[in-house]
Formats: structure tokens, sequence, C-alpha cells
């Protein structure tokens, strides 16, 4: 049992210090997750769980770090039927027409604990600049999978209708239905495919 333990450590040293290496998204253990108030009252949790992409991250050297991310609008989810087919609808996401939702990395800066991931986000057609904190757990060995790993942790707020999602909406005493300001919190697992 020593031994075994010993060879793992010796895997996970080696592993932190390897090349650039290329990872490919996990759906399984990735999401967007999105809270926007409704009515000034409580937020409206929902979470996009088809997600797809690669990353490609070499601790000693950030400038060699890549991201490209699609979400697929259609797997939106908020356990409230209407809300969700209203949120998909043409008033709002229009997934029809728009069916993903894309995130390009320009850079990544920072150290660890501390990075900051800058980046081109389209949304409904409309590309924004972005910047965020992210925390980057690894790489380490996936004890499932016994691959490379690398975990991605973020947030983010956004103003939807920046990004043409939706129009401003009160009520005639002023009251807003819901909150331009959207919070978007994200994990990716990526994995390593050789």
């Amino acid at each position: 049992m020593k031994i075994r333990f010993k060879v793992f450590m010796i895997l996970i040293s080696i592993v932190a210090t390897l090349p650039a290496q290329t990872y490919v998204v996990d759906a399984g253990h990735s999401s967007f997750q999105s809270k926007v108030i409704r009515f000034g009252v409580v937020p409206v949790v929902g979470r996009f769980s088809d997600v797809s992409g690669e990353v490609t991250f070499e601790k000693g050297d950030l400038n060699k770090t890549t991201a490209s991310i699609t979400i697929k609008t259609d797997s939106y989810r908020a356990n409230n039927e209407a809300g969700e087919n209203a949120i998909k609808s043409a008033a709002f996401l229009n997934v029809a027409e728009f069916p993903e939702i894309q995130f390009e990395l320009t850079s990544l800066t920072g150290e660890e604990d501390n990075y900051r991931a800058k980046g081109t986000l389209e949304i409904h057609g409309v590309k924004k600049e972005i910047e965020c904190p992210v925390s980057i757990i690894g790489p380490s060995i996936d004890l499932p999978t016994k691959k490379q790993s690398v975990g991605i942790m973020g947030s983010l707020t956004i103003d939807r209708t920046s990004f043409d999602v939706g129009r401003e909406m009160k009520l005639p005493n002023g009251m807003t239905i819901i909150d331009n300001s959207v919070n978007i919190d994200f994990v990716i697992l990526g994995l390593a495919q050789q």
C-alpha cells in the first residue's frame, strides 16, 4: 500500500511539471450557472449543462494558455418549465436562432490562486470583451479516469441587455421584473486526451 501511494505521489509531481497540455472539457463535471433577481426578491437560478470545448494550460508559461468553450443554450434548466421556456424563447435567449454561447480566451495573467482571464464572450450573436477572476487547480491526476486533469472555477457579472437578451422590464410602479445584471458562476473539468 505504501509503495502504491509513493508511486501515485511521484506521478502527481511529474504531472505538475509537464509542458502545455490540451484538455477536453468533461461535460459531466462542468456547468455554467446563472442567477438573476426576479421581482426584486429572490434570484432565479438556472444551469447550462451542455458544455464543451478545449483548454490548453501550462502553469509555468501562461502565454501558452488557450480556451475555447461552447455552451448549448437549449440545455438551460431552472427547475421551472414555464420559466425555462420563457428564457429559451425569442424574448430572451432565442435558442432557435442562437443555439450556442461562445467564449474564446485572449489572455490569462496573474499568479496561482489569483488568475485573471480575458476573452470574447458571444451571446445572442453579440460579442463583448470580458474579464473575470479564475481559480485553476492542477494539473493533477483525475482519480476516476487516471487522466491528467485541470479544474477551472470562476464568476462574472454581465448586463443581459448589452447582449440584446431581452429588454429592461419594469412594472408601472417602477419595480424591476427581471434585473439586467446576471451573475454567472462556472466550473470546468478538463481531461487530457492521449
